[in-house]
């Protein structure tokens, strides 16, 4: 049923699932099972890869940002929820740009960022093959996109940038992280708590 809904907005993108061989719990491949047990019901070990990737997705990003398309929408159903801890944040990154200074705004308006689908995996101490980065090249947004929908600025940062051209690694990196941290402020964010059977929708464009 989910993967009916979701064809109505266009073709299915698995994003990082392109470049994984690693067995799920589940035949179709269009499924991706964020999940810390294996097909055989046994947790994953802590240096498992899929461990990594877990931890991954708990730190601030916009799925398949590292993409050119990206994906519009993701959406995400709970079957089993831990008894304490998983929910999912999500930051309003038009308020995050609406709230920065003027000045900020007009010098982010002339920059882009690179965006890698590796980035958070190496920087948690995953090895990356030579296939899997060939499989997804770094790829380049402006740092202030446009929401075509509501036409609205939004401030496109996340743990897939890496650097901005034009600026020295160091500078950019910097700058990513302070307006990650701005982006990320309480009242920009929403957090669901989850339950069985919950299934939320989101707009990669502004969140």
């Amino acid at each position: 049923q989910q993967i009916a809904f979701a064809r109505h907005y266009g073709p299915l993108n698995v994003g990082l699932k392109k470049a994984g061989k690693r067995r799920e719990r589940y035949a179709n491949r269009e499924i991706i099972d964020i999940s810390n047990v294996d097909p055989e019901g046994r947790v994953y070990e802590r240096s498992h890869t899929a461990t990594i990737s877990n931890l991954a997705n708990q730190l601030w990003h916009s799925d398949s940002s590292f993409q050119k398309p990206a994906m519009k929408y993701s959406m995400l159903s709970a079957v089993v929820v831990p008894e304490n801890g998983g929910q999912t944040e999500f930051a309003d990154l038009r308020a995050a740009f609406d709230s920065l200074p003027d000045e900020m705004k007009r010098e982010l308006k002339g920059k882009a960022a690179e965006h890698y689908a590796w980035h958070s995996r190496e920087w948690l101490g995953d090895t990356i093959t030579p296939e899997q980065a060939e499989t997804f090249p770094p790829v380049q947004w402006p740092l202030v996109r446009k929401h075509p929908g509501s036409g609205r600025d939004v401030l496109f940062v996340g743990i897939h940038c890496t650097k901005v051209p034009g600026m020295t690694l160091a500078e950019g990196r910097m700058l990513i992280a302070g307006l990650l941290e701005h982006a990320t402020q309480r009242e920009l964010v929403y957090r669901h708590e989850w339950r069985p059977g919950d299934l939320v929708m989101w707009d990669n464009r502004c969140v």
